[in-house]
């Protein structure tokens, strides 16, 4: 059954107007007929009236199928409105979406690509490509807005790819503090290796590169460990000095921390799991973005440079 059809009604119309016909010239003839007028006169005035009625039928029906077509016209231009509406709805987004692209900070480039390459992971793809991806991509935009909204973003454990990326991409300088507690044995690991490299690097660029070693007693200035890193790291050109706990001033004490300060910009802190060397690992990551917070960090490791000293080598 069509639309229209179901609109307009079904059933024999025509049939039933044809019988109206009928029967109202049949009856006019009778009338007419019965009042003994002439033949002609009743044949003429059966016709008439039965064309009249079939007429009126007629424009009934046209006026319920007119007001059906007009409704039809209504719904549907509704259906377009809505349809061309969300469709400008969507490109309005999409456009102003694109000029945010165009306008940000960031190569357009690298962010197209990112939205082209994740358009080919589908929901046929493994379930398990398909959840990790998506859960990289929310850890992503997370980790993008929180350092939009210059805050701190946190990560659960040791974090390698933030501190070799911002060791490489440090324009200015690198100043870190270095506690036993959480640098024990990053020297000799895969990780510290690469640190190292990306350090050497940017020192050989031109990039200030300092480093301060504290030394939770004196007695670990004469550790071979410790010395063999003092000078492979002065090699690199790298600005080393060590640091005696006992000679850090009494208000810094509590804010003696690992930490890396990048460019005076950016904070890079890392909290052990326990002060013992031999038995901590890295509890979280935090990078600070806060002004007044990477300030203060900064004013630490200079504080600190300043009561630090070089390694005594006549000490074997």
């Amino acid at each position: 059954m069509s639309t229209l059809a179901r609109q307009f009604g079904e059933g024999p119309g025509v049939l039933r107007t044809a019988l109206a016909t009928l029967a109202t010239g049949g009856l006019t003839y009778v009338i007419t007929n019965g009042l003994d007028q002439p033949q002609s006169v009743c044949l003429t005035l059966s016709v008439l009236i039965g064309g009249i009625v079939v007429i009126i039928r007629f424009l009934i029906e046209f006026e319920k199928r007119l007001a059906a077509v007009e409704r039809l016209q209504k719904n549907g231009m509704d259906d377009m409105k809505k349809l061309v509406g969300d469709a400008f709805t969507e490109i309005s987004e999409a456009t102003a979406l694109f000029g945010l692209i165009e306008a940000s900070a960031l190569q357009t480039d690298l962010v197209t690509q990112l939205v082209r390459n994740s358009t080919n992971i589908s929901p046929d793809s493994p379930p398990i490509v398909y959840q990790f991806v998506q859960a990289k991509i929310k850890e992503t935009s997370d980790f993008l807005k929180q350092l939009a909204e210059g805050g701190t973003v946190t990560y659960y454990g040791e974090d390698r790819d933030w501190l070799l990326g911002l060791t490489r991409h440090a324009t200015e300088s690198v100043d870190a503090i270095s506690l036993a507690a959480v640098d024990h044995a990053l020297w000799q690991s895969e990780i510290g290796q690469r640190y190292l490299d990306a350090q050497r690097r940017a020192a050989r660029a031109g990039k200030r590169v300092r480093r301060i070693f504290v030394l939770d007693a004196p007695a670990m200035e004469h550790d071979p460990g410790l010395r063999k890193a003092y000078q492979e790291q002065r090699e690199m050109l790298i600005d080393v000095r060590l640091l005696d706990r006992s000679a850090v001033p009494t208000p810094l004490q509590v804010q003696l921390r690992d930490l890396i300060i990048f460019d005076d910009t950016l904070a890079y802190e890392t909290t052990p799991t326990t002060n013992d060397p031999q038995v901590a690992q890295v509890a979280e990551t935090r990078l600070v973005l806060t002004d007044s917070r990477v300030k203060e960090c900064a004013q630490l490791f200079r504080e600190l440079w300043d009561v630090s000293r070089e390694l005594d080598q006549s000490k074997a």
